[in-house]
């Protein structure tokens, strides 16, 4: 059999007892027959699989099938090691990004894994933070994900800083089509098919692979976990940014308009939502989250095809290529935001920071006769002649859903990739083997959110809107001119849930003044079309020093060259482009500062990118059999980013002592480097929304590039164990990633927070962070409020050191001739000892102090359950097999919206447990979450491969979290108990 030379090493006990996902190394029925074939990411000196210390764990396609054919998410979700996955539901803390999915070893985040297919590199997503995206990767095609749970910076260069994860094709002789439905209650399910064709002749083979998966939505309304009373969840999907809303009565006019009475819409409870006093008066909160999706609609495509041939007996030729796309049609989000943005005077805003609506709006004039009578005689007296109210009390669509789509607002997401790689592989006369091969990927995205124009949204308000009116010369709602109705009074029914509004009257001129023309009108697409890609030159040569005999046999050595260039552009659309319309006036390019936030009312303006950067790297590699029971290996990568990023020499040691005939010993220690990607250096700002507890709602945060950021370093360290007893295999493994100079940015909602319970109380260079919604600035005394807040400018940075450690054990035992079968049983789990983060510092003023995060949810540093494990058991008769597997994620204090010192919204103190003194504890602590899957697979006659499976047998829910959705989609999934079954049929 010929051996690998390349992208192998490895353990024969990293194959077969690091069992990754519960038992993952079990590749087939025979136990470990073809582990010589098997080529284990995390070197490249040739040699078997024996002579490897690194922690890999090796998931089969086999292995798949036992667990369920999982979706590629729900194999990621699933590996004690990941913290953290992004894919589940994306729209409230991966925005823009719905439909991707990434690997997120350690929790350290996707950009420090290293994702490769067959051993190369992959471009990145172009959406923000996401990394890899996994759902581009040909899934019917894998055969085996290897798993490297270690730095690995000196081996595949700055992106291995937590580890590799690496997908490889399958071998395949024939034809074979297959395809799964999943019946999940309350949607149509998830169906997947696929047709694969390999061919494999004496020089050389061929695979050719197709894919289709399509996921059905399940809306929130059908699970009631997520849908709780806002005393139970302020933050999951409540807002008092609502509709029915808020609204301000002005004072006097020498005074400038002061408000003088804020009321609400006394249609609120009638439609659903939640009518409460806050600190600010009267307030209808908004129930948006009855209008998203726990899951969206969503359709993946895959096709993938790949060439072997033996050119010489010495020299291979391997080609591959790949083109993928997933489409989010209809990602359902809130039917409109509310604006973040004033009008101008010139659209008829008569107070600086609020809508006017006048007393001839047929809305106000349906709503009169519904208000107290003190609050008619107010309006009546208001100098304004008519009321006043801004994006923090009220938004223009709400319970009546959005008239374009009558219910939510639809965002688009659409990703597509393609990959072409090809190279050579040979050994020369001299047993010197060689492998040079060039990649070349792109992945593209384009993304469409509607928003509504600010000052178009005001002049509708004045009975002057839609695209056939001329505000300097029409008549309110005369002719094309029409009016918009904010009030409750244009609302039938809740879209979301059937509550009817008994004040709606039919045909009426309020009713009318809600057309869909006037929404057409006032929407746009804040959108752009981005693209990032990547081409890598590898070039590698290994063999052996035969000179050099140790006792335990040849020094291996490789040798190599990467150099490789990313690119990364970004088109936007002309509505969202600050270089075309940087003004809330769209068309006005010479503006104050004040109004420099483009013309949407929500998201801020973007420019067009495009950008490259280079890295050249060299590399070597030893692997020093000192006996036959001690084993080293060295590694020294040297890469050079040019420009401000410089260059970074990693150094990494690995050593292996096989002490016993039952105990190994393995430890490994390096270096690791990350430059600062490139779109993180540009001085230009993205927008992204966060839930704001202070506001009572979602708050834009815009979050700017920064020229000057260095690169952050790591020290990594492993030491492990391995045993082998009879029938029982195992390994222990302890683990520490340390740290310096960590990209990331500053936390906006704890910005605010500090903001707001401080009194405002900061240096100058602190209050410059935040944009002031009306004249009044921000700062201490009447500017000091969540209201007057309209933006947060948030910087990325090199943040605080961070350290992090922990355990990785497994264990499998295997009992033949049990019942006239095979039993196995094995339990795989990751333990976190620690997540310590610096203070987190913004200009001199400290937002988060000092913290250890394992066992935490936080919305800086993620999930971190100090727990994760899977335990299993199996049972095989050849033909047939049946698991149980049992799934525990720990239980985790939620800091989100507050600090290991002081109180938030949960009740947490200093302890991170419920004090008095706080709003409500509910949700403190995010229960564990323990979930059994039951699954099924046999072999039928005609060579058909039937599975089948329970997936979360006792339906349990996910635990409560204050999330937007009620839960954690990073840990936990919403489904419930749901069935699968599949059938693959070989030709």
């Amino acid at each position: 059999m010929t051996r690998s030379r390349f992208f192998c090493s490895g353990s024969a006990f990293a194959v077969a007892l690091s069992l990754g996902l519960a038992g993952t190394a079990y590749a087939q029925d025979e136990g470990v027959a073809e582990v010589e074939e098997v080529v284990v990411t995390g070197s490249f000196i040739a040699g078997t699989p024996e002579d490897a210390a690194l922690p890999v764990d090796v998931i089969s396609s086999d292995e798949l099938q036992r667990q369920g054919s999982p979706s590629t998410t729900d194999l990621i979700k699933s590996i004690p090691a990941v913290q953290g996955v992004a894919g589940e539901t994306n729209q409230f803390r991966a925005g823009q990004s719905t439909g991707t999915s990434n690997v997120n070893l350690r929790g350290l985040g996707p950009l420090r894994t290293l994702v490769l297919l067959n051993g190369r590199r992959v471009a990145p997503s172009p959406a923000a933070g996401i990394g890899i995206d996994i759902n581009l990767f040909p899934v019917s095609a894998i055969g085996r994900v290897e798993v490297l749970k270690e730095g690995a910076a000196a081996t595949y260069g700055s992106d291995a800083i937590g580890g590799v994860v690496n997908f490889i094709t399958k071998k395949l002789d024939g034809f074979e089509v297959g395809g799964q439905y999943s019946l999940i209650p309350g949607s149509d399910g998830e169906y997947s098919m696929f047709a694969n064709y390999g061919w494999r002749g004496e020089r050389g083979s061929v695979l050719l692979s197709a894919g289709y998966r399509h996921r059905d939505e399940l809306p929130v309304t059908e699970r009631d976990f997520a849908m709780p009373d806002f005393d139970v969840n302020p933050g999951g999907g409540w807002s008092s940014f609502g509709n029915p809303g808020a609204y301000f009565i002005p004072g006097n006019a020498a005074a400038g308009f002061p408000t003088t009475t804020r009321f609400a819409d006394p249609n609120c409870a009638a439609l659903g939502n939640d009518p409460r006093i806050a600190a600010s008066g009267e307030t209808c909160y908004f129930q948006f989250g009855r209008f998203n999706n726990l899951i969206e609609e969503e359709d993946h495509y895959q096709l993938y095809g790949e060439v072997n041939f033996d050119l010489t007996d010495s020299v291979q030729f391997h080609g591959e290529a790949l083109w993928a796309s997933h489409d989010v049609p209809r990602e359902n989000s809130s039917p409109s935001y509310a604006p973040v943005t004033s009008p101008t005077a010139s659209a008829g805003a008569l107070v600086p920071g609020f809508f006017y609506i006048p007393s001839t709006n047929p809305g106000l004039q349906a709503l009169l006769p519904q208000l107290t009578a003190a609050q008619q005689a107010q309006i009546a007296a208001s100098p304004l002649r008519g009321i006043i109210t801004t994006g923090l009390a009220w938004r223009p669509y709400g319970a009546g859903g959005n008239p374009l789509t009558g219910e939510s607002k639809h965002d688009r997401r659409y990703f597509e990739g393609w990959r072409v790689s090809g190279g050579f592989k040979g050994e020369l006369e001299n047993g010197i083997g060689w492998d040079v091969a060039l990649t070349y990927s792109v992945n593209e995205s384009e993304i469409s959110t509607p928003d509504i124009v600010t000052n178009r949204l005001q002049l509708a308000l004045r009975g002057l809107g839609g695209p056939g009116c001329n505000p300097a010369t029409g008549t309110p709602g005369v002719g094309p001119c029409m009016w918009f109705n904010p009030f409750s009074t244009g609302i039938a029914r809740n879209a979301a849930t059937g509550e009817v509004n008994p004040n709606y009257v039919a045909g009426s001129p309020a009713a009318q003044a809600n057309s869909r023309e006037v929404a057409d009108w006032m929407f746009e697409d804040y959108g752009y079309n981005s693209r990032a890609d990547l081409f890598v030159a590898d070039a590698v040569v290994n063999g052996k020093f035969d000179s050099l005999n140790l006792a335990g046999g040849d020094i291996g050595w490789a040798l190599g060259a990467q150099y490789r260039v990313q690119g990364f552009e970004r088109r936007v659309n002309n509505i969202s482009n600050a270089d075309i319309n940087p003004c809330i006036e769209e068309g006005v390019t010479n503006c104050p500062t004040s109004q420099q936030f483009g013309p949407l009312s929500f998201f801020g303006g973007l420019t067009n990118q495009a950008f490259d950067s280079s890295v050249w790297a060299v590399f070597g590699e030893l692997q020093v059999p000192f006996t036959d029971t001690i084993d080293m290996q060295l590694a020294l990568r040297h890469e050079d980013y040019g420009g401000n990023v410089g260059s970074t020499t990693n150094p990494k040691i690995a050593l292996r002592w096989q002490a016993t005939d039952w105990l190994a010993l393995r430890a490994a220690a390096g270096s690791t480097f990350r430059a600062p990607p490139q779109a993180q250096l540009l001085p230009d700002a993205t927008t992204n929304l966060t839930f704001t507890s202070e506001a009572g709602g979602y708050r834009p945060y815009d979050v700017f590039g920064n020229p000057n950021l260095d690169p952050e370093t790591a020290d990594t360290f492993s030491l492990g164990a391995i045993f082998e007893m009879g029938p029982v295999n195992a390994t222990l493994d302890y683990w520490r990633f340390d740290f310096g100079n960590p990209i990331g940015n500053e936390s906006g909602t704890r910005m605010f927070a500090t903001l707001i319970q401080g009194g405002c109380n900061f240096p100058a260079a602190f209050l410059a962070r935040f944009t002031a919604a009306t004249a009044t600035p921000i700062g201490p005394g009447a500017g000091c409020t969540a209201a007057n807040v309209a933006r947060t400018r948030v910087n990325t940075i090199n943040g605080a050191e961070i350290q992090t450690s922990g355990l990785d054990g497994s264990i499998v035992a295997r009992f033949d001739d049990v019942w006239g079968g095979r039993v196995r049983v094995g339990a795989d789990v990751t333990y976190v000892f620690e997540y310590e983060v610096g203070a987190m510092m913004v200009e001199g003023v400290e937002v988060i102090p000092a913290n250890d995060y394992a066992g935490h949810s936080d919305l800086t540093h993620g999930s971190q359950p100090q727990w994760r494990g899977n335990v299993y058991a199996e049972y095989n008769t050849g033909a047939h097999n049946v698991r149980w597997t049992i799934r525990y994620i720990d239980n985790m204090i939620d800091t989100r919206n507050g600090s290991f010192g002081g109180t938030n919204i949960f009740g947490l103190g200093t302890s991170g447990f419920p004090v008095t003194g706080g709003l409500v504890a509910a949700g403190a602590k995010i229960d564990s979450f323990v979930t059994h899957d039951l699954t099924y697979r046999g072999e039928l006659p005609w060579d058909v491969t039937l599975t089948a499976a329970v997936i979360n047998v006792f339906d349990e829910e996910p635990p409560f979290a204050r999330y937007d959705l009620s839960y954690d989609p990073y840990t936990a999934n919403p489904l419930g108990r749901y069935f699968k079954i599949g059938l693959t049929k070989r030709f």
